[in-house]
C-alpha cells in the first residue's frame, strides 16, 4: 500500500463508500511502522505480517500529514489525531531539515521525491510546494489540539519556505516557477505551487492560464499528477477548465478502451510505461479514481 495512492483514494472514499475506518486503519499502519529516523515509509505491506518497506520518498512522507488532515476533516476523530499527531509533526520537522540556508529544499543525490513518472522532471520546486502544502495542514491540526507553540513554529516555517519560493523559484520574466540548477519549467512545479497557495487566487488563475497558453516543456504523465492539476484549477476558480481537462484526460482514456482507470496514461505517448514496456501498466489503479471525488464535490450542484 502506497501512501500517495491512499491519500487520493481516501478522498474518493469520503464521498462514496464512506468507509472511514479503513482509512484510519491505513493511517495506523503507516504511523506504527516508521523508518529508522522516524520517517513514514512510502509503502507498507500487510502480508504475511505488517511490514514497512524501506522506500523513503520526500513527498510521500509529507503526505502522511495531508492524509491525516483530510481524515480529521471528514470524521472529526480527535482520538486518532492525538495519537498520530506526534508522527505527523515529525514528518514536518524532518522535511524542514532538508531546507538550505535560503529556505529552499536541497536538490542533490541524497534524496528521492516522486511527484510524477517522468525521467526528466526536476523535483525541487514541487517538493518545496508540497512542504508548504503539508505545513499549512499541519498548522490546522496543531490548532485543533491547542498546541500554540508548535503552531507558531509551523507558521514560521511556512512563511520561510513561501518567501524563499517567491525569492528564488519564481521567474518574473517567464511568469513561471523554475526548478533545479537548470531552472527547469514544468507543469508539476506550477501545479504544486498553486496548491501550496504561495500566490493569491487571482495570480494562481493567471499562472495556470499562462501555462495552458505557453505549455511547459516538461509535461504530466499520470492520472495522479492530473488529479493535482484538476484540484489546482478548482482552487483557482477555474471550474469550467477543470471539467474540460477532466473530460479530455480521463475521457480520452475511456475512448482508448479503459474500463478501469490506469496508473499511467499520456495521451501524447500512449506507449509510455514506467516499467520499460508498454505491456506493463496497472490497469485498475487507486490513484486514478478521483473523478468520482471531483464530480461529487464540485459538479453536482
Amino acid at each position: 500500500m502506497w501512501i500517495g495512492d491512499l491519500r487520493l483514494q481516501a478522498q474518493a472514499n469520503y464521498l462514496t463508500f464512506q468507509h472511514a475506518d479503513l482509512v484510519k486503519r491505513c493511517l495506523y499502519l503507516f504511523g506504527g511502522m516508521t523508518l529508522e529516523h522516524g520517517e513514514v515509509s512510502a509503502c507498507v505491506f500487510e502480508k504475511p505480517e505488517p511490514l514497512a518497506d524501506d522506500t523513503l520518498l520526500y513527498d510521500y512522507s509529507l503526505f502522511f500529514v495531508a492524509t491525516l488532515y483530510d481524515y480529521i476533516e471528514a470524521t472529526g476523530d480527535m482520538n486518532t489525531l492525538q495519537e498520530l499527531w506526534p508522527i505527523a509533526l515529525d514528518q514536518l520537522k524532518l522535511a524542514a531539515g532538508r531546507l538550505d540556508d535560503r529556505g529552499i529544499v536541497k536538490d542533490d543525490t541524497t534524496w528521492w521525491c516522486f511527484i510524477d513518472w517522468h525521467d526528466e522532471l526536476n523535483k525541487q520546486a514541487s517538493a518545496q510546494a508540497i512542504l508548504i502544502y503539508a505545513l499549512k495542514r499541519g498548522t490546522e491540526l496543531a490548532k485543533r489540539l491547542g498546541q500554540e507553540e508548535i503552531q507558531h513554529w509551523i507558521d514560521e516555517m511556512t512563511l520561510l519556505a513561501s518567501d524563499a519560493a517567491l525569492a528564488y523559484l519564481w521567474d518574473e520574466q517567464q511568469g513561471f516557477f523554475i526548478s533545479g540548477a537548470e531552472r527547469q519549467v514544468s507543469w508539476a512545479s506550477q501545479v504544486w505551487m498553486v496548491l501550496a497557495e504561495v500566490l493569491d487566487t487571482s495570480s494562481n488563475a493567471a499562472l495556470l492560464t499562462h501555462a495552458f497558453n505557453n505549455s511547459p516543456a516538461i509535461g504530466m504523465t499520470t492520472p495522479y499528477m492530473h488529479h493535482h492539476l484538476i484540484e489546482a484549477l478548482i482552487l483557482s476558480g477555474l471550474k469550467d477548465k477543470a471539467l474540460e481537462q477532466m473530460r479530455a484526460y480521463w475521457g480520452e482514456m475511456v475512448k482508448d478502451g479503459a474500463d478501469c482507470f490506469w496508473e499511467l496514461y499520456n495521451p501524447a505517448d500512449k506507449r509510455l510505461s514506467p516499467y520499460r514496456s508498454n505491456l506493463i501498466n496497472s490497469y485498475c489503479h487507486a490513484w486514478s479514481c478521483t473523478p468520482t471525488y471531483f464530480i461529487r464535490k464540485y459538479f453536482l450542484d
